[in-house]
């Protein structure tokens, strides 16, 4: 009998054209984009995403790794609320539970970022790595709390560990909320300043003693210049190699998944946000694939 928390998927298209079960990797589709406040669209990336991966050559150089042995395995996308985003965390969190219990890796195409909810509950781990232009700490906005500008706070009252990178939009609820609980940010001219090892030294003391790590890739962490297809973009953002050999240095055995959110494709009339997308993806599954050799 099938389980029943499968009944939210539906086929779509396959990231890359890949349909392989026996990979470590599942593909999710979640084209989710209900508070979407600037430039709406994100419910399409999914599918450009996927359609981008097949033109990117799927041997990472930097880690050695030929993603075209390993694969992956894309199981379609979760079936939706129109306008109800408490529900469709429920649905995310349940189907991303079914993947987690199977010792999945889950890689989620997003959508916006308070799809992130919804995965780390389901997959319940006890460290998020977040990049992103926004702290995502608001309690509220507009009113409402589940809001792409609230990720991190929901994500936060769980107990979960946080560290957030590339930092520069804020308010100053955010920092005093992140200040008054201890989560780590480093703003994207800290990062350039720092460098990528010493950014993923802090990293990896901050994430000392945790067992399950989640990363999550807001595009909008990089900058308008390589990723113009965005929700809410930001000038004086991180270059896609930083953030690349950032995730390299700090990935181990304890990567459980990792999400790639906010690319507005009707924003995105060149389609360099959705090939970085995939080429975040790519490299990034590359990076988990050696930790595990």
């Amino acid at each position: 009998m099938e389980d029943p928390r499968l009944l939210y998927l539906y086929d779509s298209r396959k990231f890359a054209g890949f349909n392989k079960p026996a990979s470590p990797f599942i593909v999710l589709g979640i084209p989710m984009d209900i508070t979407s406040s600037y430039r709406p669209g994100s419910r399409f990336a999914p599918s450009y995403i996927r359609d981008a991966a097949q033109y990117i050559e799927f041997y990472s150089i930097r880690t050695g790794i030929d993603m075209g042995d390993v694969g992956f395995n894309d199981v379609g996308d979760i079936i939706l609320h129109s306008s109800d985003a408490e529900e469709n965390i429920r649905r995310i969190s349940t189907v991303s539970s079914y993947f987690k219990d199977k010792g999945k890796i889950l890689i989620s195409i997003g959508g916006e970022h308070t799809i992130t909810v919804g995965t780390t509950k389901g997959l319940n781990p006890d460290c998020v790595l977040s990049f992103d232009a926004h702290l995502d700490l608001r309690d509220e906005y507009m009113g409402y709390k589940y809001d792409h500008a609230c990720v991190m706070r929901r994500i936060s009252e769980r107990s979960t560990r946080i560290f957030e990178i590339g930092t520069r939009a804020v308010s100053k609820e955010e920092i005093d909320y992140a200040n008054s609980i201890g989560i780590p940010f480093i703003t994207s001219h800290q990062v350039k300043l720092l460098g990528p090892r010493e950014v993923s030294k802090k990293v990896m003391t901050h994430f000392e003693g945790c067992n399950k790590i989640y990363i999550t890739f807001d595009m909008d962490s990089i900058d308008p210049s390589y990723a113009p297809g965005v929700a809410t973009p930001e000038p004086e953002g991180l270059d896609p190699s930083t953030i690349l050999d950032i995730v390299n240095l700090i990935t181990d055995k304890r990567i459980i998944g990792f999400d790639v959110v906010e690319v507005s494709p009707p924003y995105d009339p060149s389609g360099i946000t959705t090939v970085l997308a995939s080429k975040i993806i790519l490299e990034t599954a590359a990076s988990i694939f050696k930790s595990l050799l």
